[in-house]
């Protein structure tokens, strides 16, 4: 598991199993960005949602699979926003997770601080510096 800044950590696949866990050390809530029978033996949103809410955590399914997408990006923002803190979110690797915790975070921190963030949590994913370039000097008036 990786920090961000935010009280947000990234992961991974996570088991059933495991949320109790998490909900044990203080996490509050758990977004899960990977999209459902994306791999063999992969547990469905639907039972780790069951598990969440066992353990009295807020559950969020964002799944990205074909690529970001505007309402992907928008769904991520209002959650990131609006969701209780620490948050794990999880993908297969974590690189998902970050890329959608960057963008939901690039007017806050700034592209420089998040692709710094992204670097210290161990993930190179210089390629989205400019589309969170473009997104950072978006038109909000729409």
């Amino acid at each position: 598991m990786k920090e961000l800044p935010g009280h947000v950590f990234v992961s991974g696949q996570l088991m059933p199993a495991q949320i109790q866990a998490l909900a044990e050390q203080g996490v509050k809530s758990v977004i899960n960005n990977r999209p459902d029978q994306e791999a063999p033996l992969q547990p469905l949103s639907e039972e780790m949602e069951v598990a969440a809410k066992t353990a009295s955590l807020d559950y969020f399914h964002i799944p990205m699979s074909a690529g970001l997408t505007p309402d992907l990006i928008e769904a991520s923002i209002k959650t990131f926003e609006s969701t209780p803190r620490p948050i794990v979110a999880f993908c297969a690797s974590g690189r998902r997770s970050t890329v959608l915790w960057a963008f939901a975070h690039v007017d806050q921190l700034g592209i420089d601080a998040v692709m710094q963030a992204i670097n210290d949590a161990g993930y190179q994913l210089e390629q989205i510096r400019n589309p969170l370039m473009e997104f950072a000097a978006r038109d909000r008036t729409c």
